[in-house]
């Protein structure tokens, strides 16, 4: 029974030594900790080339990455306290391609920026510095094959949440309700149509702190109004939308013309729009948006694909030598 008692008490300091020393999870790898990512993509359908680039005139409050080059005149970094992600990124801004002609980029937070080459110019704010060599911190070969692989499989999930439609009790009647009731995760199916509607904006319920996936059927789906959940329309630096995301499995464009708050992954699109945005927007290649605000996502995804749980190498020393004593124990009470 004493013996029982020690084993027990054993297992559970071993595994709990080995919670507090996991790693936070990141939901999209290091692109977590960007709002505009660009990964790059071959189009299977039409073989064309979407090299990564973001070519933008805003403000970007968080962090921007890019496989190709970055263009425009950008403002980075203006806002980032308290985004839960952002110790696991290298740089503020990366252009694995270089900045391109003329470019001119305000870093007013995030310290460095990786952009090799002499093209383009930087402001630092923050007394940051162009770094130009080494490592950009980010495989843009493995973080597109582990994206490109999510986003498929979060299509693929079965819809556990309710298409309620126009006129739905309790909610003004000209908005298009997807009402979720777990309280852990809702997932949902909408066609391009529905996303696109001028006059029938998206109201999401469902319960608060339970992760949202929106997958959005169609090759070219454009929002036309601005998303809800619960009621309220959210903007800004406001994170009450974090744990929302839609999923574009089989996108090549994707256009957000209004207000939009909550997380994009479209791996195979060219990401534009007008509206002002909020949350990690990860595409092939993005073009002109909005102000982008440094909102992270902060769900809980089903699964991570390719990926399986590894206890650090310490927490496995750590179990076999606590094993070996343990097994030592026995054989002496066994002996005695």
């Amino acid at each position: 029974m004493r013996i029982s008692k020690v084993v027990i008490l054993f297992v559970s300091l071993t595994f709990s030594g080995a919670a507090c020393q996991a790693s936070p999870v990141l939901p999209f790898g290091v692109a977590s900790a960007y709002n505009l990512v660009a990964l790059g993509t071959v189009n299977s359908s039409s073989q064309t080339l979407l090299p990564g680039n973001i070519t933008d005139n805003t403000d970007v409050t968080g962090r921007i990455a890019a496989a190709g080059t970055i263009s425009g005149s950008l403002t980075i970094g203006s806002s980032l306290n308290g985004d839960p992600y952002g110790s696991a990124a290298t740089y503020g801004l990366v252009a694995a391609g270089g900045l391109g002609v003329n470019t001119q980029v305000n870093m007013n937070g995030g310290g460095n920026a990786y952009a090799p080459g002499s093209n383009g110019s930087f402001n630092f704010n923050d007394s940051g510095h162009r770094v130009t060599s080494g490592s950009s911190g980010i495989d843009f070969d493995a973080l597109r094959t582990q994206l490109d692989a999510l986003s498929l499989q979060l299509a693929g999930q079965t819809a556990n949440g309710v298409n309620g439609g126009l006129n739905y009790p309790g909610v003004n009647p000209s908005f298009y309700v997807l009402k979720g009731t777990d309280p852990n995760l809702n997932v949902f199916n909408i066609s391009a149509a529905v996303f696109a509607s001028s006059n029938n904006p998206i109201d999401i319920i469902a319960p608060v702190g339970s992760t949202i996936i929106v997958n959005v059927a169609g090759t070219s789906p454009t929002l036309g109004t601005p998303i809800y959940y619960n009621g309220t329309q959210h903007s800004g630096n406001d994170a009450a939308d974090d744990h929302i995301l839609f999923n574009f499995a089989t996108a090549t464009t994707v256009s957000l013309n209004a207000g939009f708050s909550g997380s994009v992954l479209s791996p195979f699109a060219f990401l534009t729009g007008t509206g002002q945005i909020d949350g990690n927007f990860i595409a092939a290649q993005i073009g002109q948006t909005g102000e982008v605000h440094n909102i992270e996502f902060a769900g809980t995804l089903p699964s991570d694909p390719g990926k399986s749980v590894v206890p650090e190498p310490g927490t496995i020393a750590l179990m076999g030598s606590g094993m070996l004593a343990m097994a030592g124990l026995v054989r002496r009470r066994i002996k005695s």
